[in-house]
């Protein structure tokens, strides 16, 4: 994690914000608060190859309600390797919550509020904390799907219809649908695609779904 020198400095944060706006008001809510950014990019592309370590701080900005953002943001926190990573985000839900750090990211700061909370998140990371917005705190918790539930979302993963999943599990559709709903609920999602993305956010995390509960990895049971 970053240390304490590198935080009153800020000599290599780096900024990656595609809309310049926004990248003005991070430079300007940093140096309000005494810290300021040595470099401001508009895209990852202009930070491949960068060097980067233990003394590197990353403010990207993105939105982690959007699936192939939070890609890019799971690349990022990939190819940083031990720098912190703090994501700047509209206001989303507590399953974007999750996805952000499980994709790796150290702290998640919304856009309608950076001006507040920002330099304090980023002092909080290099002090070696996690940070998320206190009234989504409740949503980190990592959601849990009983067994049949998991089951039925890794089979919607692979691109199998209710009826498919149905036979696939000797379970009636309605039920199926049934647990689907479940899932929807745990994951605060509203589609089949949301929630497959969740769950492949949960088993690429450290902490991932077990194999034994994968339904790909045992037989299938009624």
């Amino acid at each position: 994690m970053v240390g304490a020198q590198s935080v009153d400095s800020l000599a290599s944060a780096i900024v990656i914000a595609t809309n310049a706006e926004t990248r003005s008001r991070i430079k300007a809510a940093l140096v309000a608060e005494d810290l300021r950014p040595g470099m401001e990019v508009e895209s990852l592309a202009a930070v491949d190859g960068l060097e980067m370590d233990e003394s590197t701080i990353v403010v990207f900005v993105c939105d982690i309600d959007v699936p192939q953002q939070v890609t890019d943001l799971r690349r990022l926190c990939r190819d940083a390797n031990a720098a912190a990573i703090v994501a700047v985000s509209p206001p989303a839900t507590g399953a974007g919550v999750r996805r952000a750090l499980d994709a790796g990211a150290d702290a998640l700061v919304f856009d309608t509020e950076l001006e507040l909370t920002l330099a304090a998140a980023i002092r909080a990371v290099a002090s070696g904390q996690t940070v998320v917005p206190r009234k989504l705190r409740a949503s980190v918790e990592r959601p849990t799907l009983s067994h049949r539930e998991q089951q039925v979302i890794g089979l919607v993963r692979k691109g199998l219809t209710n009826a498919e999943i149905a036979e696939h599990l000797f379970l009636a559709e309605s039920t199926v649908k049934s647990h689907l709903a479940s899932v929807f609920t745990k994951f605060g999602v509203h589609s089949r695609k949301e929630a497959a993305a969740v769950f492949a956010d949960l088993e690429a995390s450290p902490f991932a779904v077990p194999a034994s509960l994968d339904p790909s990895a045992q037989g299938v049971t009624a």
